[in-house]
């Protein structure tokens, strides 16, 4: 999805070899889920609509961090009061704040296990936030979404060692399928960012070779100058 946005909205292609270490990907995680999932209309529509979001949202997350030049901490001290003011209308909508209530908010029970909770969740949250900053400043949202499905992949091969998960044909060869296509996609990346590197390295050398031989040849033309002086 974030390829497809990119291309179409904002003209950035992909390099070709990518697109297709990206088709294992898809494969794997389209076998993988499908045998832990049922399909309806409103779960489809309500899945859609979450893919398309946090597409747009991974992707202006990049563009926003590049163009105020700022590192993962700084863009979440910069949004966290925007994405405030932007749930808090809907609060009323999805939380019952009715005073008479037995079970409204303000009636809830704040225990010590209960507030610990919210607490993590919070802090859990908060890193999560910073993770997907981090990861989108570093890279691109493409190599995010490889990441969160290298995650995936490592959830579900841990329900199969710790958890006893019944091993299926279609399930362990959609995460070997995922797992291939991730390893390609990788070795793709740094094996691109090794030759930009080189390529930034070669052209400060050649750049350092032509200002050593103009600084050599401007020394040449004042010693006959210095000659004729005297």
């Amino acid at each position: 999805t974030v390829v497809v946005i990119e291309a179409l909205l904002y003209k950035k292609y992909l390099e070709n070899n990518l697109k297709v270490a990206l088709i294992p990907v898809c494969i794997g995680v389209l076998l993988t889920t499908a045998t832990d999932y049922s399909l309806n209309v409103i779960g489809t529509v309500f899945a859609v609509s979450g893919i398309i979001v946090t597409s747009f949202y991974q992707i202006w997350a990049g563009s926003l961090q590049k163009s105020l030049n700022c590192d993962a901490l700084q863009l979440q001290y910069y949004t966290s009061a925007i994405q405030a003011v932007i749930i808090l209308p809907f609060l009323p909508l999805l939380d019952n704040w009715r005073f008479s209530s037995n079970d409204s908010v303000w009636n809830y029970d704040f225990t010590l296990y209960n507030s610990l909770a919210i607490l993590g969740t919070g802090c859990i949250a908060f890193l999560v936030n910073i993770s997907i900053f981090l990861i989108i400043g570093k890279s691109s949202p493409v190599t995010y979404n490889i990441v969160g499905h290298a995650k995936t992949c490592f959830i579900l091969l841990m329900d199969f060692v710790l958890f006893g998960r019944p091993v299926e044909i279609k399930g362990v060869s959609g995460i070997l399928c995922a797992l291939t296509g991730i390893f390609w996609y990788t070795h793709l990346k740094l094996e691109k960012n090794r030759a930009e590197v080189e390529a930034k390295a070669a052209a400060s050398r050649d750049k350092g070779e032509e200002e050593m031989v103009e600084l050599v040849q401007d020394g040449s033309e004042q010693k006959p100058d210095d000659q004729r002086s005297q």
